[in-house]
């Protein structure tokens, strides 16, 4: 997490297996923020303590979906994450909705 008045690094986020590919702010107060990368792993973190609370891994493609682009989205209200995953070889989009409380 970096300061972009000053360009001066605040934290490091440690956890994600691979590449981190995109990251979101939740829309409710900015504390949290959800992230999606290379080891199709949405985590939702913790802004200011900079750790991890809750992961969801496998909810939203199939082991054999080779991934070439990512994106996620909070809902306005902050309690669903909706989660673009592009299969550059066969050229397809799949989309996942995750209900944060619930987990599915």
């Amino acid at each position: 997490l970096w300061d972009v008045t000053n360009g001066t690094q605040l934290r490091v986020f440690s956890g994600a297996t691979d590449t981190v590919i995109c990251a979101e702010f939740s829309p409710n107060d900015g504390t949290f923020f959800a992230s999606v990368g290379v080891d199709c792993t949405i985590r939702i973190w913790h802004g200011y303590a900079g750790f991890c609370i809750k992961e969801f891994t496998g909810t939203l493609i199939a082991d054999d979906f080779e991934v070439a682009e990512y994106d996620l989205a909070y809902s306005p209200d902050g309690t669903v994450i909706a989660c673009g995953l592009y299969d550059g070889n066969n050229e397809i989009w799949r989309i996942g909705l995750l209900d944060i409380k619930t987990a599915e």
